[in-house]
C-alpha cells in the first residue's frame, strides 16, 4: 500500500504534496515502536523519493527558450534546481536510516568485486559519448525534435554536476531505500517491481509529447535492470555510473538546447 500510494503520486504530479502529507504522517506513526518491522521500514522507505517527486512538482526543472544557451555555467537553473533535489532526497534519506537502522540494505559500498568497481569507472568514458549521439534520437519519439549544443567542453562540468545529482537521488530513493527497505515485506521480486513501476512513473513528464505508455515500459525495464544489477553486485556503483553517464544529454536537453 504504501508503494502504491507513492506511485499514484508519481503518476500524477498534482497530488504530490498530499501523497508526501500521507506518507508522512503515516511514517510517524510507524516510527512510535514499529519502525523497524517490514511494514515500518516499507513506508519509511517511500519518504526520500516522495520528498523528491514534490520538490520535481514544485520546482520544476527551468528551461531557458531555444538559442538561450547555458552550457557553460554551473549555477544554470537546471543544474542548481537538481543539486537541490539530490540534498532534499538525501538528507531524508539520512534521518529515515536513523529509524530503520538497516544501512546495508541501502548497498551505499564499494563492490566486492574488483571488475565491477572498474566497469563503474570506465562506463561514463563510453557511454558519455554515445548517449550524446544517440540520445537525440531516441528522444524524438517522446519529447520531439531536441538539438543538442555539444561543442563547448567547458560545458561537460555542469552536465557532469547535472546528472550526478540526478543519478544520486534516484538511485538511493530507488534502488536503495526503496527496494533494500521493502524488500523484508514484498519479498525480492516484489521489491524490483515496486521500484521499477514507481520510477516509471516519475519519468512521465509533462515535456512527454507523444508515446508516454512505451516510455513508461521502458523506464521500468531499465528500473528492474538497474535493480537487478544493485542486488547482484550488492552494490549501487555501477547503477550510479551508468545512469550518470545516460543523464548527461539530459543536462544539454534542459539548458543548452538549440532549435532542432
Amino acid at each position: 500500500m504504501p508503494i502504491a500510494i507513492l506511485a499514484s503520486g508519481a503518476a500524477l504530479p498534482v497530488l504530490r504534496p498530499l501523497v508526501l502529507a500521507v506518507l508522512a504522517l503515516v511514517a510517524m506513526a510507524a516510527a512510535r515502536g514499529r519502525a523497524r518491522t517490514p511494514l515500518g521500514r516499507t513506508v519509511l522507505a517511500t519518504l526520500p523519493g516522495a520528498v523528491g517527486l514534490t520538490w520535481a512538482s514544485l520546482a520544476g526543472t527551468p528551461m531557458p527558450l531555444p538559442d538561450a544557451l547555458h552550457c557553460t555555467d554551473l549555477l544554470s537553473p537546471p543544474t542548481v534546481t537538481r543539486v537541490i533535489q539530490a540534498i532534499l532526497v538525501l538528507g531524508t534519506l539520512a534521518l529515515v536510516a536513523l529509524l530503520v537502522g538497516d544501512r546495508a540494505a541501502l548497498r551505499l559500498r564499494w563492490p566486492a568485486d574488483r571488475r565491477v568497481t572498474a566497469l563503474a569507472v570506465a562506463a561514463p568514458l563510453i557511454l558519455v559519448p554515445a548517449s550524446l549521439w544517440v540520445g537525440p534520437l531516441l528522444a524524438r519519439p517522446f519529447f520531439g525534435d531536441v538539438g543538442l549544443a555539444t561543442g563547448d567542453l567547458g560545458s561537460l562540468v555542469p552536465a557532469v554536476t547535472f546528472a550526478a545529482a540526478n543519478a544520486a537521488l534516484e538511485e538511493t530513493a530507488y534502488r536503495g531505500a526503496l527496494l533494500g527497505w521493502s524488500r523484508p515485506a514484498l519479498g525480492l521480486a516484489g521489491a524490483l517491481l515496486g521500484q521499477a513501476v514507481v520510477f516509471g512513473f516519475a519519468h512521465l513528464g509533462a515535456d512527454v509529447t507523444g508515446a508516454a505508455p512505451l516510455l513508461w515500459l521502458g523506464m521500468v525495464a531499465s528500473g528492474m535492470v538497474a535493480g537487478l544489477v544493485a542486488v547482484r553486485t550488492d552494490s549501487l556503483l555501477l547503477p550510479f555510473s551508468a545512469h550518470l553517464a545516460l543523464d548527461v544529454p539530459l543536462f544539454y536537453a534542459y539548458a543548452c538546447r538549440v532549435a532542432a
